[in-house]
C-alpha cells in the first residue's frame, strides 16, 4: 500500500521533460526548414518548406498546451508550476518567432530573402536553438548544471552577434538600396531572424531560476 502511495505521489518527471524535449527539437527543425528554404533554388520547393514550417507550429502549440495539462493533473512537478509555465512559454515563444519570420520571407518575397545576411542569421536561429536544446535536455540532471550554464551562456553570445549581424546589413542597405518598398521588406525580414535569436537568449533566466531554485 505504501509503494502503490509512493508511487502515485512521484513526480512524472519523464513525462514533463519528454514534452520539453519534444518541443525544443521542435525549434530545431522549423529553423532548419527556414535556412532551407531561404537557400532554396525554386519556388516550389520554398513552398513545401515554408508548409511544413506551418504544421510544426501547430505541433508547438500543442505540446505547450500538453505541458500545461499535465502539470495541472500533477501532484507534484519536478520544479515549480510557475517555472514548468515559463519554461513551456519560451520555448513555444521561439517556435512563434520562427514562424513570423517564415511568414514574413513568404509573403515579401523580397530580392534580398538569399543574401548571405539573412543565411546568416538564419544559421545563428539553428545554432542558438540546438544550444537551448542542449540546455533543455540538461534539466532531468542538475548534476550537469555547469553545462546548461555554459550552453545558456553560448546563446547569449550568439544573440550579441546576431544583433551586429543584422545592425550592419540594415546599415548596408540604408545606404545602397534606392526602392522604399524592398528596404522596409529586408528589414522587417532581417529584425524578424533578430527577435527569434532574442527569444532564444529570453529562455535563458528562466532555465538559470530553474537551477538556482532546485539544484
Amino acid at each position: 500500500m505504501a509503494t502503490s502511495l509512493l508511487t502515485f505521489f512521484i513526480p512524472q518527471n519523464k513525462v514533463f521533460f519528454g514534452l520539453f524535449n519534444q518541443a525544443s527539437a521542435n525549434n530545431i527543425e522549423m529553423a532548419d526548414m527556414l535556412y532551407k528554404a531561404v537557400s532554396a533554388e525554386v519556388p516550389h520547393e520554398e513552398t513545401l518548406l515554408f508548409n511544413q514550417i506551418n504544421r510544426l507550429k501547430i505541433k508547438g502549440n500543442e505540446l505547450k498546451h500538453q505541458v500545461y495539462l499535465e502539470s495541472a493533473k500533477a501532484f507534484v512537478s519536478p520544479f515549480e508550476r510557475n517555472d514548468m509555465y515559463a519554461l513551456a512559454s519560451s520555448i513555444n515563444s521561439i517556435c512563434d518567432h520562427i514562424h513570423v519570420s517564415s511568414r514574413r520571407i513568404s509573403l515579401y518575397r523580397s530580392d534580398y530573402i538569399s543574401t548571405p545576411s539573412v543565411k546568416e542569421l538564419c544559421g545563428l536561429v539553428i545554432e542558438t536553438c540546438m544550444e537551448l536544446d542542449k540546455a533543455v535536455r540538461g534539466l532531468d540532471n542538475l548534476i550537469n548544471s555547469d553545462l546548461i550554464i555554459a550552453c545558456c551562456n553560448k546563446i547569449k553570445q550568439l544573440e550579441h552577434y546576431a544583433d551586429q549581424v543584422c545592425g550592419k546589413a540594415i546599415s548596408s542597405i540604408m545606404i545602397n538600396e534606392t526602392n522604399s518598398v524592398e528596404l522596409i521588406k529586408y528589414t522587417e525580414i532581417l529584425s524578424a531572424l533578430e527577435i527569434t535569436t532574442d527569444k532564444c537568449e529570453d529562455a535563458t533566466p528562466v532555465i538559470e531560476s530553474i537551477i538556482i531554485k532546485n539544484k
